[in-house]
């Protein structure tokens, strides 16, 4: 997590009320958000937690997003 304030920046390009937004849309289907530190060349930097499902590696925002939609139509993550 980035410690800096965004708050000059306009409210759609915070990165991280993105990153917040969805991890609470996740969270809302009981399905945790994480984002990894620093990743290393072609580690994901994020990661969708769940009990059932297990973890599955996420290279940016747009892929959860995606993840997330196939979560809630169809109950896999379009898996």
């Amino acid at each position: 997590m980035n410690p800096t304030n965004d708050l000059d920046t306009a409210t759609g390009q915070r990165s991280f009320k993105d990153f917040a937004t969805l991890a609470a849309q996740f969270a809302l289907l009981g399905v945790g958000l994480v984002k990894a530190d620093s990743p290393i060349d072609g580690q994901a930097l994020y990661i969708a937690m769940h009990w059932s499902h297990g973890a599955k590696p996420l290279p940016d925002l747009e892929a959860a997003r995606v993840y997330l939609g196939g979560l809630l139509g169809n109950g896999n993550g379009g898996e």
